[in-house]
């Protein structure tokens, strides 16, 4: 499998770039003025930071092995050889999902002045490919050149942690410009920590494949922005206590340490 190893040196300079990127492009929306993009859910244009990832780490792969670097980027993406069992393609593609129709199922229980389900069923294949291109964006550059070096510094799980804040951080000003209050963004704060954690758990058993990333990040984008009404009445509090308990029973049943096949036990 082709890889692009990395210190952890270069994995803060490559955070460094991707925020001066996105920092930019904060500056230009709200120099012109906040608008959504052309899809049917609120995404602002600091949105397209997503792609920023994907930049940078093509800067790096060029600069450390010129184009064969970013051979070797793109061949991680497509590459399925890792994945042994494809039983891992069920939670990549639906843990969040189910997380969210459980998060659903708690508040219609509680009484939560919620719409009817409307999900859109037509629109499932376009925004998992709108999701998927986004989710390629972030994912090749953060799992190549941020969780491989981290995981290993440290133990898998605080590798997640470590850079589920940073992501979460980075999100801030996308989530501020989509107009949500601050008590909202520190529960998703929160849910986008775990999220980070399942990837590394979903990445590490299934021989690091990016893809399989990818395919996560995507599914759970697709969740997020179509249950029940284009994210209508997403709770990230809700979600973050049942999401909190999955990855507590992922962590005791595959081990800190590396979140991969019960390593630790």
């Amino acid at each position: 499998m082709p890889t692009l190893t990395s210190s952890l040196k270069t994995s803060f300079y490559f955070c460094l770039v991707v925020f001066a990127f996105s920092f930019l492009l904060w500056v230009l929306e709200d120099r012109v003025g906040e608008g959504a993009l052309a899809v049917p859910i609120n995404l602002p244009l600091s949105s397209l930071m997503a792609f920023f990832p994907l930049i940078a780490a093509c800067l790096f792969a060029y600069g450390k092995e010129k184009g064969q670097g970013i051979g070797k980027l793109f061949k991680r993406l497509v590459d399925s050889g890792p994945i042994r069992k494809k039983v891992w393609l069920l939670p990549a593609l639906l843990l969040i999902p189910a997380v969210l129709f459980a998060s659903y199922l708690y508040m219609s229980f509680m009484n939560y002045p919620l719409p009817e389900p409307d999900l859109h069923a037509s629109m499932i294949p376009l925004f998992f490919v709108l999701f998927l291109i986004g989710a390629i964006g972030e994912e090749v550059g953060w799992m190549t050149f941020v969780i491989d070096p981290l995981q290993k510094r440290w133990s898998a799980l605080t590798a997640g942690i470590v850079f589920g804040a940073v992501w979460a951080i980075w999100h801030i000003v996308p989530l501020l410009h989509a107009g949500h209050d601050a008590a909202w963004i520190v529960w998703h704060g929160f849910v986008t920590v775990l999220l980070r954690i399942v990837i590394v758990w979903i990445y590490n058993n299934t021989g690091h494949s990016v893809l399989m990333a990818v395919l996560f990040h995507a599914s759970a984008n697709v969740g997020f922005f179509l249950f029940p009404n284009y994210g209508s009445h997403y709770d990230p509090a809700v979600t973050g206590i049942i999401l909190a308990a999955v990855v507590v029973i992922i962590v005791y049943l595959w081990g800190a340490r590396t979140l991969s096949a019960g390593a630790d036990k």
